[in-house]
């Protein structure tokens, strides 16, 4: 799964903050301006009704109040009044004749009822009797001071006054968006100047400090954090280093030290196949050359380094047994009996049975060579007998290899071969005595492997 960098992290956490933070504030700006627009309301429609009140006494002690309609009017029209009711109060009532057939409220406070839906608000402002002043309303009605007189039921229009406020959020929330996206911009450009390019930065010289084996100058970073982490880079490839030096040396004494154990192996697997080579007068080097073309003839085959220098390591001992093997039989110049035969064959479970008590992988492929390159791939060579596939691949290689070496050399029961006859018997014996795949390998290639025999015979 595919991880956020710490820029777009910080971005994204940034943005669900601030937005937050504009639609709070936003939200708190818009309940500020409807409680001041709420006050300024409740004032104006206070104002509206003592205005009306003033207008009515006026009327009242002119003798006019047939006219006070068009007054009423008049105010509907220049504050924003959808309907302007006057109600008296029942003692009024009484004294005057009623007025209108409507309950009075007699709460001596204002009372407002809003109604945002249809965008008005209604007004209900008592007129208390008052003996005070030049409005003495005890010598006018019979009431007493503080009794409710009246009210004055106003219905305001604020549809404009709502549009307004929705303007002033709008604009409001534009410009905080603004602002909002001119922050973010700069925190952009500053994540991406402090921190995200000197962290790609820090990374690349980090990489190149300890392949180069130089430090990073960290002078040239322009925060104290990174000119840290520079030096602390520092620091550490300088351990690494270090480290690494010490390791180097201690591989190149391993490797030595490696490098001549299997030296001393090779040469002391290759000193016990001479053994019995020293025996035989007339095969001298032949454990050399079976050794050789052995690791070439499995490098053709397509084994891997490893298998090749196994066989090369171990091919010498194949015929180890033979040290069990008398004069009279081994130095033999002629054809050997019936009787002769059984007995060298038993070299190849001689050498088995030296070598197969070991544990260690190069003795035991070097046992089951020694047991298994007389094995026919027809199924009818010895010890045991074994088929095709079944014996095993080193000693299927040995197998090849001694047989082209005893053909190309001399000895003292025959000449040296020439590649025509040797190639003959090798197609004679494909699948016969010989894996065909091996067979195929050798004659393609029998010109340079019966020259390096012929380098090495001597």
């Amino acid at each position: 799964m595919q991880k956020n960098s710490i820029k777009n992290i910080t971005l994204k956490r940034f943005i669900q903050i601030f937005s937050i933070g504009i639609i709070a504030t936003t939200l708190l700006i818009f309940l500020g301006y409807r409680q001041l627009f709420k006050n300024t309301t409740e004032d104006k429609a206070l104002d509206i009704a003592n205005l009306v009140i003033a207008g009515l006494t006026s009327h009242m002690k002119a003798n006019i109040m047939d006219k006070r309609t068009y007054f009423l009017d008049e105010i509907k029209k220049l504050n924003n009044v959808n309907s302007i009711h006057i109600i008296r109060s029942n003692s009024i009532n009484k004294q005057f004749g009623a007025h209108v057939n409507k309950p009075v409220s007699l709460s001596s406070t204002p009372n407002y009822e809003w109604n945002d839906i249809k965008g008005s608000v209604k007004a209900t402002v008592p007129y208390l009797a008052d003996s005070e002043g030049t409005l003495n309303c005890l010598s006018c009605h019979h009431v007493n001071k503080g009794d409710v007189l009246g009210s004055i039921e106003i219905d305001i229009d604020i549809n404009t006054y709502q549009r307004t406020i929705l303007q002033y959020s709008y604009i409001l929330l534009i410009i905080l968006s603004l602002f909002a996206l001119m922050i973010t911009f700069n925190m952009f450009n500053f994540m991406e100047k402090y921190i995200a390019t000197p962290l790609s930065k820090i990374v690349i010289e980090g990489r190149q400090a300890y392949e180069f084996h130089n430090a990073i100058d960290s002078k040239h970073y322009t925060t104290k954090e990174f000119e840290e982490v520079a030096e602390n880079i520092n620091d550490f490839n300088r351990d690494v280093l270090a480290k690494e030096k010490k390791l180097q040396e201690k591989n190149d004494e391993l490797k030595k030290l490696n490098d001549e154990i299997e030296l001393t192996l090779k040469d002391t697997m290759m000193a016990m196949g001479e053994i019995e080579e020293i025996r035989s007068h007339d095969t001298k080097n032949h454990t050399l050359r079976v050794t050789k073309l052995s690791a070439i003839i499995a490098k053709e085959y397509g084994l891997n380094e490893k298998e090749i220098k196994l066989i090369e390591l171990t091919s010498p001992l194949h015929d180890i047994g033979k040290i069990g093997i008398g004069d009279e039989i081994l130095l033999k110049p002629g054809k050997l009996t019936n009787e002769e035969f059984e007995i060298m064959e038993t070299h190849a479970t001689l050498g088995y049975k030296v070598l197969q008590h070991s544990q260690r992988e190069v003795l035991k492929v070097a046992a089951t060579i020694a047991y298994s390159h007389h094995e026919k791939y027809d199924g009818t060579g010895y010890p045991q007998g074994l088929k095709g596939e079944d014996i095993p691949l080193y000693a299927r290689i040995v197998a090849i290899v001694d047989v082209l070496d005893a053909l190309l050399s001399k000895r003292i029961y025959k000449e040296k071969w020439s590649q025509e006859k040797v190639k003959n018997l090798l197609l004679e014996e494909r699948s016969k005595h010989f894996d065909p795949i091996l067979v195929d390998i050798v004659i393609k290639n029998l010109p340079q492997y019966a020259k390096i025999i012929k380098d090495l015979e001597s």
